[in-house]
């Protein structure tokens, strides 16, 4: 499932300053808007990109960039823990990857 790094990086890059963000979808990447009203700080992934994903097969992750570094945030772990399934997130200024488990 790890093959989405790539498209995901590209899209990062084009959102950049903005977090970027999506979903795996039977282990194919899909991108989604980032709708916060501070997307150089936050993500809110579009509900309707979520929703019209969904069609297309089972959401096995959420993906997200963090364009200044750094770990997964407190509410990153909360969220992940809501949503019932994996998150990876690409620190971009270190070209680190983490994934936290719900």
């Amino acid at each position: 499932m790890q093959g989405f790094r790539h498209d995901f990086e590209a899209h990062a890059r084009e959102q950049f300053p903005c977090e970027a963000c999506g979903v795996i979808v039977e282990g194919q990447y899909w991108r989604c808007r980032n709708i916060a009203d501070e997307p150089t700080q936050d993500f809110v992934l579009d509900p309707w990109d979520y929703v019209v994903a969904s069609f297309y097969g089972r959401i096995e992750a959420i993906v997200h960039s963090h364009p200044q570094g750094g770990i997964a945030s407190a509410v990153d772990q909360r969220s992940c823990k809501q949503t019932k399934i994996p998150w990876h997130i690409w620190s971009m200024p270190d070209d680190v990857w983490m994934t936290i488990k719900p």
